[in-house]
């Protein structure tokens, strides 16, 4: 029975090997189709379309690739598909709270950018499209108190609160569910470690812009709603990052009154004990 399913498995993967494109000796895709092989499709399966062996162990569905769409974009709304660097980078920090790892470590620049060359293969989304340009950054707001002020009202009022809760730290009380009808919990936004993407402030312009795809997530301005102009964006990612900042500030005080009051337990103790001792 096992060595059937051994050689079941090498003739799966010897016909995906056979159907990766090869132009020409060296090419990116057929170089990022073998890496793919060894790295990926444990989790993302031999096609790519999320069902690898070890998918159903991960707290989240691994990524279908042949659909295109990614929760990582940084392109203009208007554009469907990712830039190659948000792919790249994906792949090289990881996906927190996802299974997904970080590889910057394991494979190097070139070979993640053949691997990126390959999963854009692997969806009819990319065919014959360049890589899109960045979102427009114009109009970036200084991180002072004014635009934070501005940016508790502008989180307010696209009610952002609804999900994240007033302070950020949620959870939310909805039943929030994922396009693939798993339960979801909205980010604590006090809590940058967690996030699926990094914390910069372009970043995070750029999610609260194109919304995250595949999430209830919605993009800003949305249909249906009055068009939310770029300070307002910019505004709600000073007052994203302030939250962060002050929560950040608060736990390290309060992990230093626990290592304080510690201390002085342990001193106390101390002091008792010889005091005891010294006792006839």
């Amino acid at each position: 029975m096992a060595r059937r399913m051994c050689i079941r498995a090498v003739i799966a993967i010897a016909a995906i090997v056979a159907a990766i494109p090869v132009s020409a000796a060296g090419d990116a895709v057929s170089r990022g189709g073998s890496l793919f092989l060894i790295h990926c499709a444990q989790c993302h399966g031999l096609t790519g379309k999320g069902d690898g062996s070890a998918a159903a162990f991960l707290p989240r569905k691994p990524r279908d690739f042949t659909q295109g769409i990614y929760k990582i974009k940084s392109s203009p709304p208007d554009i469907e598909i990712p830039r190659d660097e948000d792919l790249s980078g994906t792949i090289s920090r990881g996906m927190s709270a996802s299974g997904m790892p970080p590889w910057d470590k394991v494979l190097s620049e070139p070979e993640r950018r053949d691997l990126v060359a390959y999963i854009k293969s692997l969806s009819d989304m990319f065919e014959g499209e360049a890589n899109p340009p960045p979102l427009n950054m114009e109009g970036k707001a200084e991180l002072t108190p004014e635009s934070v002020a501005r940016g508790r009202e502008a989180y307010l009022r696209l009610k952002c609160d609804e999900c994240h809760g007033p302070e950020g730290e949620g959870p939310s009380t909805k039943a929030l569910k994922d396009d693939y009808g798993a339960p979801i919990w909205p980010r604590d936004l006090t809590r940058p470690s967690t996030y699926i993407g990094p914390f910069t402030r372009e970043a995070l312009y750029a999610r609260i812009t194109n919304g995250i795809p595949l999430t209830p997530m919605p993009p800003h301005p949305r249909h249906g709603e009055p068009d939310t102009i770029a300070q307002d964006r910019w505004d709600a990612v000073n007052y994203v990052f302030a939250l962060a900042e002050q929560a950040e500030r608060r736990r390290t005080m309060y992990w230093a009154a626990g290592i304080a009051l510690a201390f002085l337990g342990a001193g106390a103790w101390l002091i008792r004990a010889r005091r005891a001792r010294k006792s006839p």
